[in-house]
């Protein structure tokens, strides 16, 4: 009985000893940790860009902006925040909107404007969100943002200022112990 258990660790011995040995070694060996590991899961993660100015100066001031993202299979939503305060605006509103005022567009790979916002008055924050319907047109969309305002920094009772966000959600998959998730 002693006989037949120590042959028995032999032949594991023997087995264990062959099958780690060179290269060979290594598949057995990589699969066994793999089975440790656990399993992937879907996550979502999130591009965010931001555009805002505050204007400083008591001189019309124009600024310009264009962001460029690309949208793929991965993107399951854009989310867009907006909101503009022209000072004295109430006071003083803009007719024709041609003195102080934000002009953005969101516009897809296809040259389709999905967003789109002109304001000369003070706005409330206005948020929307884009959902593919079915799918979002895939390449190169461009958020382009024309502004002009005016502020001062000494009382700092002028400041026009605007803010644009937009959130770009993107569905990925999650491995354990990497730190970034990987679009599928």
């Amino acid at each position: 009985m002693m006989q037949q258990r120590v042959l028995a660790m032999l032949v594991v011995l023997t087995m264990l000893l062959t099958s780690t040995v060179g290269c060979l070694g290594l598949i057995p060996a990589r699969e066994a940790v793999e089975g440790f590991r656990e399993p992937a899961y879907d996550d979502l993660t999130y591009l965010k860009i931001d555009v805002s100015h505050t204007y400083t100066t008591l001189e019309l001031q124009p600024y310009t902006n264009k962001s460029v993202f690309i949208v793929d299979d991965s993107v399951t939503e854009i989310s867009i925040y907006f909101k503009a305060a022209f000072t004295f605006s109430e006071l003083f509103p803009q007719f024709e909107n041609n003195t102080r005022y934000v002009r953005a567009t969101l516009t897809d790979s296809e040259g389709v404007i999905q967003w789109s916002v002109d304001v000369s008055s003070d706005s409330a924050p206005i948020e929307e969100k884009l959902e593919p319907n079915p799918v979002f047109t895939k390449g190169d969309w461009v958020l382009d943002v024309e502004a002009r305002g005016i502020g001062e920094e000494t009382l700092g009772l002028v400041h026009d200022n605007f803010n644009i966000q937009l959130t770009i959600t993107q569905r990925c998959v999650q491995y354990p112990m990497e730190l970034s998730c990987s679009a599928d």
